[in-house]
């Protein structure tokens, strides 16, 4: 390498020095830099083109004995020398620039005042070299060669730049890593070239490599600068978005102040706008938009009840008007996307948030007006979200803290919150203290459905809860039955202490009063068992429901009475068919034909499944499905289940669900084991959800047929104008898919295979 450099240093130096004059030009026209760094820069690559230009020159007339040959060495060798002594200057004054402006220096350090007074001896021994021979001699053929004290020249460029270098170390936190890059190549690259230099006499990569580095410097000066107007963007780009941030919270602010204004007349609606906004703003966000169209609904939301005269003020956001013009519309594809999802959180909040109006009515009706009243897309969405809270407890009207304690002085002032009857046998106990001046006091219990376990008294909640009173039972042995099919009390025993515990009855401390009261209830299928004891009195009550599918509470309550201490315990025990005398006929309506698949009723969400089949390549399957007489809600109809399991059963061993459809068009979406492309659609047949019920009932032949391909399986079937069809995708490739079905409030009979 040296031999190249050696063969062709004449041509390298004038390349650099074109280089380094290029800088010259650039800095003279650059405005990025301040007046005093960018003429110091100048300074820098000036020197280091003069520096090389005149150690080429002194390559060039190198035994020349001509009068021009003589002069030129003399005076190029002269420059070289003291050119060096004069860079280490220049750098000294960036330097202070540099600790000046970035570090915010006051004082100059003393160690680059001390640089800069040695800086200034090197040139003075470089001019009293040029008499002397100090560092170097000519002989008579004009050669240069090196002097006794030559490697005096080399102590202030090699000691100079480390010291000046200590001072950046010192205060490198002020600094980008750009200039520290380039500091350390400008001062460590010279010095290594210097020290090489000692040993490959003959070779100027020292002034080569000041060239070099001094277009370094320039060059991440450059970077350095570009990189400090990045972040001075970045702090505006913040700052401004910080700015805007706060404006929208103060709109924010602003508009729940006007919507609370706008709401404090009305106790029901306390509340509606805030929950609405952020309910249209989740409907936004789950169906994909950006995080600032989501700040459009919410805002949209807020004060879509201000009034379009009112919001047409706020000039900035026109769109406020626009939304507020069309909420609360029938479903049009011409109304505004922002309108449409407002108009279904406003009424989903209405709804839910009406004491008289339970979940499973508001689910119901938005899946009866999805594409009527309200915006298909996001009809489906708010159902999800119910499905969601109200799993999670958020929705559920039901949920409220027991009661330990009631007062009642006319019968049934108060009862309590309906104590679910389970087939797990559950045990209640409480205390009873009568009014002492009362003629007749007693407690008792009533039997009851209602969709949020409460006795309903308005005629209003009692059609809207589908409450159903069976009966009322006292511990007298009395009881009055009006919903149940049939009930009847049994096993009633006379005596004046509360029985011992025992198998069938949960442990009650041996007390005398006469206000110890306890009851057992359990349940299996259409049928309840109810235990009733006191001190004066036991006895089971055995009550036949309506029909298997019906809930079953039960609330205390009583007359002149004190109720407290009350105590529910749900336990492990198990009822089963043989617990439960049966009074009344079980209803069945699969005592039909049966082909190739057992028949099954189904009178909860899911309850029972037939038995798995396996999807071959072309398949169809037949079946006739009727909803029973207690269905009143559109998902109570047949359920489609692609799965995978081991034992082919559902929820078997390995359970893997790929797909659930019901038949009213609702279904699941894709899992982590299939992914799911649905199709629903009213064809010519739909006429309104009232005839498709209708249609259930009556009872239907149901033909669904299944393509498979590889680990893709493709249904389609249609029922009374409900068109659906659904691709399923095995994400792990599994080859076999099983199809079950199930339903909610529906007999399947007659499956065949084909």
């Amino acid at each position: 390498m040296f031999d190249f450099i050696r063969n062709h240093q004449m041509n390298i130096m004038l390349c650099l020095c074109a280089a380094c004059f290029t800088m010259v030009v650039m800095l003279l026209v650059t405005k990025f830099l301040s007046k005093r760094r960018k003429w110091i820069l100048i300074a820098m690559e000036i020197n280091a083109t003069l520096l090389l230009f005149f150690d080429r020159l002194a390559y060039i007339y190198a035994g020349n004995l001509g009068n021009i040959g003589y002069i030129m060495v003399r005076f190029s060798n002269f420059m070289v020398f003291f050119l060096t002594a004069f860079s280490v200057l220049c750098f000294n004054y960036y330097l202070i620039d540099l600790l000046e402006n970035e570090g915010k220096l006051t004082a100059i350090p003393r160690r680059l005042i001390f640089t800069g007074f040695a800086s200034a001896v090197g040139m003075l021994l470089a001019v009293i070299s040029a008499f002397t021979g100090l560092y170097y001699y000519f002989d008579s053929n004009n050669i240069y060669h090196r002097g006794s004290a030559f490697i005096v020249a080399y102590i202030i460029p090699v000691i100079c730049p480390v010291i000046q270098f200590s001072a950046i170390v010192k205060h490198k936190k002020s600094f980008s890593k750009f200039i520290i890059i380039a500091v350390a190549l400008y001062i460590f690259v010279p010095i290594v070239c210097g020290i090489i230099q000692i040993f490959t006499y003959g070779i100027s990569i020292v002034n080569m490599s000041m060239v070099l580095v001094s277009v370094f410097l320039y060059m991440f000066s450059y970077l350095d600068v570009n990189s400090a107007v990045e972040k001075a963007h970045e702090i505006e780009i913040q700052t401004f978005k910080d700015e805007q941030k706060k404006m929208m919270a103060i709109f924010g602010q602003a508009s729940e102040a006007l919507s609370t204004v706008i709401e404090e007349n009305s106790e029901s609606l306390k509340g509606h706008a805030e929950r609405t906004a952020n309910l249209a703003k989740e409907l936004a966000k789950r169906s994909g938009k950006s995080e600032e169209d989501c700040d459009k609904v919410y805002y949209s939301a807020l004060l879509c009840d201000a009034g379009e005269e009112a919001l047409s003020c706020i000039k900035v956001y026109p769109f406020l008007v626009e939304t507020a013009r069309y909420v609360g519309k029938d479903y049009s594809e011409d109304i505004p996307e922002f309108s449409r999802i407002i108009t279904v959180a406003k009424a989903f909040d209405s709804m839910i948030n009406n004491p008289e109006i339970p979940p499973f009515f508001v689910r119901d009706y938005f899946i009866r007006e999805a594409g009527t009243k309200y915006d298909p897309v996001y009809a489906k969405l708010i159902v999800q979200i119910l499905d969601c809270e109200t799993n999670s407890g958020y929705f559920e009207k039901t949920v409220e803290k027991k009661q330990s304690e009631l007062v009642c002085k006319n019968y049934r002032d108060a009862v309590t919150t309906g104590i679910d009857i389970l087939q797990n046998v559950t045990e209640i106990s409480f205390e009873c203290e009568a009014e002492s001046s009362a003629v007749f006091s007693a407690p008792s219990i009533i039997l009851f459905d209602s969709s949020d376990g409460r006795v309903q008294r308005t005629p209003e909640t009692i059609d809207s809860h589908k409450y159903l009173e069976y009966g009322e039972v006292w511990f007298d042995a009395h009881i009055i039955s009006t919903g149940a099919r049939n009930m009847e009390i049994r096993n009633i025993e006379e005596y004046k202490t509360v029985p011992a515990s025992s198998e069938n009855t949960a442990s009650i401390s041996d007390r005398k009063e006469s206000s110890v009261y306890k009851i057992i209830a359990c349940r299996y299928e259409d049928h309840l068992l109810i235990k009733m004891m006191s001190t004066q009195k036991a006895f089971e009550v055995i009550v036949a429901l309506p029909s298997a599918s019906k809930s079953a509470f039960l609330g205390i309550t009583g007359e002149n009475v004190h109720i407290k201490n009350i105590k529910t315990e749900i336990t492990d025990r198990i009822t089963n068919e043989n617990d439960i005398p049966r009074i009344a006929e079980k209803i069945n309506y699969i005592d039909r034909i049966e082909s190739d698949v057992p028949n099954v009723q189904i009178v909860k969400p899911l309850a029972l499944f037939t038995k798995g089949i396996e999807i071959k390549e072309s398949m169809k399957i037949y079946f006739h499905a009727q909803s029973l007489p207690d269905a009143n809600l559109v998902w109570h109809c047949p359920y489609i289940i692609l799965y995978y399991s081991d034992d082919k059963k559902v929820y078997g061993k390995n359970y893997r669900e790929y797909a659930m459809i019901k038949f009213d068009g609702e279904e699941n979406g894709s899992n982590e084991y299939a992914e799911n492309d649905f199709l629903m659609r009213k064809t010519e047949n739909f006429t309104n959800w009232e005839d498709w019920e209708a249609h259930n009932k009556a009872g239907y032949e149901c033909q669904i047929e299944f393509i498979k391909n590889g680990n893709e399986v493709t249904l389609r079937t249609q029922n009374k104008g409900i068109y659906i069809q659904n691709t399923t995708r095995i994400r792990n490739g599994n080859k076999e898919i099983f199809v079950a079905f199930s339903g909610d409030q529906v007999a399947l009979t007659d499956i065949r295979i084909r």
